[in-house]
């Protein structure tokens, strides 16, 4: 059993600064498995809080409606800004 890395990054969400740890699980893809150390956050987040690397992009899909897809986009960023990667839904990927 290997271990899997655990980093801390910060994003952005409402104007405010939050923190999260990001568990790495490398499959046939990066799995980014997140947890958001803001007690009322996280709870938003419950369900979303996996995102995947593909072709070199963090993916926020699928993006939820309302403030948990705005939340889930603000940690998508974060990831994508700490790993120096592009981030995007799918569905805009040209």
């Amino acid at each position: 059993m290997s271990i899997m890395p655990i980093v801390s990054i910060e994003f952005e969400y409402r104007h405010k600064t939050y923190f999260a740890l990001v568990r790495i699980k490398g499959k046939q893809f990066e799995e980014y498995h997140v947890t958001i150390m803001n007690g009322p956050l996280e709870q938003r987040l419950y369900g979303n809080h996996i995102f995947i690397e593909e072709g070199g992009a963090i993916v926020s899909d699928p993006v939820p409606d309302k403030e948990t897809g705005q939340l889930r986009l603000s940690v998508g960023r974060g990831i994508a800004k700490h790993f120096n990667k592009d981030c995007c839904p799918k569905e805009n990927v040209i």
